[in-house]
């Protein structure tokens, strides 16, 4: 009861000093801060060729404080070369500055916190009173650090509104609003909740409602199961997705763990969707582990001609705590299996490739693939001695040009460490347009939760990961 009411507690006083800064818009400085930061060489991985194209040139890190719980708050903006984004604490409240990590220049920019939350799957921890207590993994900013996502408590109808922020214009653009459906008792939280999802390179936003339980499929024809995909360079919908085909089969009660990526190139557009496999009397251990994706190849269709027609979707498993990476461009899903490596899965067909061998006693935290999956840069820890909580490496793996290997045979792979003991990796961040890679790092705490089992009627303890609020943004230039 004392840990609940001190929760209790914390959660006021943080949210007290948020709706402090509640209005608060943008304030450029025009004066500009020399850091007493200098370029460092990054010798070892110098070692490679003349014309290696994954020899790391140049290394910078910049460390930081930030207010966020949980979140990504270390950006690459694709447009600018040697820069990074950092949202992190001053003596004004939260800013996000624009840093030249070459020579230590920023400059700061204000935005709105107020009364806000994530919106990406967070909404009911914040319901809960739970959110310092999740990994919260959401993607409250974009991947160029520009836009916010969020909802405002004060004026959420049920289901909550979304919104989008620019942040270097302080622009607020509502992008949802409410109609998420009926609170009473068989749903306490209300039918629906927000999901959104990012492109990489921040260009494509996809958000919508998504029914926080499986039997709201069995009671709706489907008119709210619409995902919205935005061009952010030109502010227009550019499709629809009504994904009411994925169907609730084989999927939990609850629903909250459900993921959503998006990738996007040309006329095309991937969209996966990520939830667990259900517990119960029928199921074994290994289903217990598992995740269903649905994945959805669309094709954008001519301006005006744009339709909320029902897709169907191809399916497939992963471990549920695995990492995803779409590649539209490739037509390749992949996603981290404990102790096998990187599996690679085709578009749209669905067929798995081959596995591409990271050790055994190693552990994927993060990954990125680079250059059409020619290679891979890894987050990794020794899983057998260290666990996920020791120090991870930054590791390469790279496969030769003439790769003779047929599809259904394991790829032959080149390991590099590319930084040793990198600490615990957040978020590794590529950006193929300057060819450099960003991983965020922080100090993490192991918390043990209470959660409810469908399967046995009780209460399990879950462990979580969340992050103190020194952070470290590294970034290896190639």
């Amino acid at each position: 009861m004392r840990d609940r009411i001190y929760r209790s507690i914390k959660i006021g006083v943080f949210f007290l000093g948020l709706s402090l800064l509640a209005g608060c818009r943008r304030v450029p400085e025009p004066k500009t801060v020399l850091l007493p930061e200098e370029e460092t060489e990054q010798g070892v991985a110098l070692e490679g060729e003349e014309g290696d194209l994954y020899a790391v040139r140049k290394m910078y890190n910049e460390d930081y404080e930030t207010l966020w719980y949980g979140g990504y708050t270390a950006f690459l903006p694709g447009t600018r070369e040697h820069q990074v984004r950092l949202a992190e604490n001053g003596t004004d409240g939260v800013r996000v500055r624009s840093l030249d990590y070459r020579y230590g220049f920023y400059d700061p920019g204000l935005f709105p916190v107020g009364e806000i939350m994530a919106a990406s799957g967070v909404l009911a921890s914040w319901e809960k009173g739970t959110a310092d207590e999740r990994n919260m993994e959401t993607e409250f900013f974009s991947p160029d650090g520009k836009y916010l996502l969020y909802a405002r408590m004060d004026l959420s109808l049920i289901g909550g509104r979304l919104y989008l922020m620019d942040l270097e214009s302080g622009e607020e653009e509502l992008l949802l609003d409410g109609d998420g459906g009926d609170t009473k008792m068989e749903f306490p939280m209300d039918e629906y909740m927000i999901l959104t999802a990012w492109s990489r390179d921040a260009s494509l936003l996809c958000y919508g409602f998504y029914p926080r339980y499986s039997s709201v499929w069995d009671s709706s024809r489907g008119e709210k199961f619409i995902l919205y995909f935005r061009d952010m360079k030109t502010g227009k919908i550019v499709n629809r997705l009504n994904y009411y085909y994925a169907g609730a089969k084989g999927k939990p009660k609850n629903l909250e763990e459900t993921r959503v990526y998006v990738d996007w190139d040309g006329q095309k557009i991937i969209t996966a969707i990520v939830s667990e496999l259900q517990g119960g009397e029928d199921s074994n251990t290994e289903d217990a582990e598992q995740a269903i994706i649905d994945f959805f190849p669309q094709e954008i269709p001519e301006p005006g001609m744009e339709t909320e027609g029902v897709v169907m979707p191809n399916a497939a498993r992963c471990p549920k705590d695995a990492k995803l990476y779409l590649d539209a461009e490739g037509d390749c899903l992949y996603f981290s299996a404990e102790g096998e490596g990187i599996i690679s899965l085709a578009l749209p067909d669905g067929p798995y490739l081959n596995t591409m061998p990271i050790g055994p006693a190693r552990g994927i935290r993060d990954f990125c693939v680079l250059d059409g999956g020619k290679a891979f840069v890894v987050a990794e820890y020794d899983r057998d001695h260290m666990g996920d909580m020791g120090p991870q490496d930054i590791c390469l793996y790279t496969r030769p040009e003439e790769d003779d290997a047929a599809d259904e045979e394991e790829p032959v792979m080149t390991r590099r460490v590319l930084y040793q003991n990198a600490g615990y990796v957040i978020r590794l961040q590529y950006d193929p347009v300057y060819r450099r890679l960003l991983a965020e790092t922080g100090v993490p705490d192991k918390i043990t939760t209470e959660k409810y089992s469908e399967a046995s009627t009780g209460y399990f303890s879950e462990s979580r990961v969340q992050w103190e609020s020194g952070r470290r943004a590294l970034v290896l230039e190639f």
